[in-house]
């Protein structure tokens, strides 16, 4: 007999994966870098007062975040180890707080902005999440994320299933789902990077160490 997974236990292998290796992450999540450093160019210009980030891991696009003079950030994660590897590099003022857990579960208090890099891929009913995140938003606030393509690792799925619980969906699609939560969208974009490994086995390897 075939037991079905629950989404209960998929995110907490997810958050497991991703706390087995924590601490190769960052050598290893060159995508994410350059996603992060995007993502920061969108930020808005005027600073808002209370910032959520969704899945802020080992710190890559935290960083960014904590550059501003807010008022208030919250930063959230599955992963009880990505936690630890941020804390150990970077410095977390009195105005932070670490809120652990699947954020698809949490409830938040109402922030300015909402920021995710890397992070919405992970979702499992990602219209029901958006409409969430959505009710903590205050009046004018935004949401700003990146998250990976349908082209993503296309190559490797063209001659290997891939049994990754990994949402990816087009521009077109997020977009859709983003105005069905009750957003506006005032900017979309869409970019390809190529990253180059010697063999299959090293880029099995490097998906392992980025916990996907």
């Amino acid at each position: 007999m075939i037991k079905q997974k629950s989404e209960n236990n998929i995110s907490h292998e997810i958050g497991q994966n991703f706390s087995k290796y924590a601490h190769a992450y960052d050598k290893n999540a060159q995508l994410q870098k350059i996603m992060a450093e995007k993502l920061a160019s969108f930020l808005p210009i005027d600073t808002p007062e209370q910032i959520l980030e969704i899945g802020c891991g080992t710190g890559l696009f935290t960083k960014h975040l904590l550059a501003k003079p807010v008022k208030k950030i919250f930063l959230n994660d599955i992963s009880t180890e990505m936690i630890k590897c941020m804390r150990l590099k970077t410095f977390l003022p009195p105005y932070s707080e670490i809120i652990h857990g699947n954020a698809e579960l949490l409830k938040f208090e109402m922030v300015n902005l909402i920021a995710a890099n890397a992070v919405f891929q992970w979702f499992k009913n990602p219209r029901v999440v958006l409409g969430r995140l959505n009710s903590y938003i205050k009046a004018n606030g935004r949401l700003v994320f990146s998250t990976f393509g349908p082209s993503t690792l296309a190559e490797l799925r063209k001659v290997a299933p891939l049994k990754s619980p990994a949402l990816l969906l087009s521009k077109n699609e997020w977009c859709k789902l983003i105005e069905e939560a009750g957003f506006t969208v005032h900017l979309s974009t869409k970019e390809s990077h190529k990253t180059f490994f010697p063999n299959t086995l090293s880029l099995l390897k490097n998906l392992q160490q980025i916990g996907a």
